[in-house]
């Protein structure tokens, strides 16, 4: 028995060597035998193994951390980069490509989870159960978010969104080109089954892990993640609940002070991606997309000289910092004004090799402040806005500002505010005016791309359409 990677390669594979009698010696990708892997270590490895995957530089690692920001209307591409420029641009077939790495990552899931079944319950395996779970469900929410439309924000009622394949591919001896052919399940179908995994996940783990290592999932994890989940279904008291388990139960509390070491010590972490030293990613590393390393030379105006390594590929815009309140809001902390290539620019610093080493950061995936954001924007939405008030007041006060003066009909427009500069360059953006069904905001000068525009949502690959004949592409593809 072999396993197959992903559909792609499976399907790659087939088509390419279908009158060979290798065809079902396809490699496996796992270095341990079967019978090391059906146990909890090696289920366990599978899932570790997951983490890895999620560092790669085409996933959390760097694009799917920044491209959000880029596609927004807080970054830009750098004058003479020559990277994303297509993707700030809008032109069609350039987007968030996470189809390969997503599957992937699912495939190993899928088979940690099919092994899990047949090993006696103890405590650690249904631990690991829980942890596959909440990551399978990671990872649909993030194909769900790129491929599809928003739930409830569905356009001419095209309501197709990615395959759902929860179980792995064995090759027994069936037809694998067969068995593999996976049609685009709907909508409200995937985000049910997201919210599905979401809910066994928090079951396994609250009894055998509820808190832990910010490396590793955990019940507090899946809750805080939770919460984010209801806010793009616009599920709004079910994200006010899962927000305040986490605010009540996690022990992690908004900082005040230095804002940046809210990313240097991981102050504000509920779960984050954890890279050694021996996984820096050094020029393709959100260090180098976002600036040089600092010599921390500055000309009487306070910029620096841009030299240093570090790719420098993207910049923040005119349009957000003219958001900060630079006298006050210690957010302005964690940006830096640079001459480079002939113009005055300004850099983010959340991620500035905090590990020791160039392109060495650990990676918030979800930090405190936002569950309490999530909080805010539900009880807005909920018109309750004393309570979105406090929490957006709270935050406002750990960031060196006074509450806010806006009336009550304006508070759901300063949640949203604050969400665009705290969460801002850690991959929220672009997902926060499309789960709400806006029009896309461009920098100053560019066209804002309409809701219903097709280049919202990303194009199915050529290989993918190749080689899954049940695949259709969205519209306008």
């Amino acid at each position: 028995m072999k396993y197959i990677n992903y559909i792609a390669t499976c399907l790659a594979a087939v088509l390419l060597a279908a009158s060979c009698d290798s065809l079902l010696d396809i490699s496996t990708k796992h270095a341990l035998d079967e019978s090391a892997i059906r146990t909890e270590e090696g289920c366990e490895g599978l899932i570790v193994g997951v983490y890895d995957l999620m560092q790669s530089p085409l996933y959390t690692g760097r694009d799917l951390t920044c491209l959000p920001d880029v596609m927004g209307d807080n970054m830009q591409p750098t004058p003479g980069a020559s990277r994303y420029n297509k993707q700030y641009n809008f032109t069609p077939h350039y987007h968030m490509d996470i189809w390969d790495a997503a599957y992937e990552q699912i495939e190993s899931l899928n088979e940690a989870l099919a092994i899990l079944k047949t090993l006696p319950k103890t405590d650690n395996a249904q631990a690991l159960k829980g942890e596959a779970l909440f990551l399978r469900a990671y990872n649909y929410f993030y194909l769900a978010s790129i491929y599809g439309r928003m739930p409830g924000h569905e356009v001419e009622n095209f309501d197709l969104c990615v395959p759902l394949i929860t179980e792995p591919y064995f090759n027994d001896s069936d037809n694998i080109a067969q068995s593999t052919m996976v049609p685009r399940d709907k909508v409200e179908t995937v985000w049910k089954a997201i919210s599905d995994d979401l809910d066994e996940a928090f079951n396994c783990l609250s009894e055998t892990k509820p808190t832990g290592s910010v490396y590793r999932v955990s019940a507090m994890t899946v809750k805080a993640f939770q919460s984010r989940v209801f806010l793009y279904k616009g599920a709004w008291s079910e994200a006010i609940t899962a927000a305040n388990y986490v605010i009540e139960k996690s022990g992690v509390e908004l900082q005040s002070g230095t804002y940046t070491d809210i990313f240097s010590k991981g102050k504000e972490s509920i779960w984050q991606l954890h890279f050694t030293e021996t996984e820096s990613l050094a020029s393709s590393s959100l260090h180098s997309m976002y600036g040089t390393v600092d010599d921390k030379t500055r000309d009487a105006d306070g910029y620096g000289n841009g030299k240093g390594a570090g790719d420098a590929q993207i910049s923040v815009t005119p349009d957000f910092i003219a958001l900060i309140d630079m006298e006050h809001d210690t957010r302005a902390g964690a940006l830096r004004k640079v001459h480079f290539n002939g113009q005055n620019l300004w850099w983010s610093t959340k991620f500035n090799s905090w590990g020791g080493q160039f392109g060495l950061d650990d990676i918030p995936l979800i930090r405190i402040s936002e569950i309490y954001l999530n909080r805010a924007e539900a009880y807005a939405h909920q018109n309750t806005p004393d309570k979105a008030r406090a929490d957006v007041n709270l935050l406002r006060g750990k960031r060196g500002l006074g509450d806010t003066d806006v009336p009550d009909s304006g508070i759901l427009e300063e949640v949203l505010l604050q969400r665009r500069i705290e969460l801002a360059f850690e991959g929220h953006r672009f997902f926060d005016l499309k789960r709400l069904g806006m029009d896309i905001s461009r920098p100053a000068g560019m066209p804002t791309i309409a809701y219903d525009d097709y280049r919202v949502v990303a194009s199915i690959g050529t290989t993918e359409l190749d080689v899954n004949t049940l695949l259709v592409n969205n519209p306008g593809y």
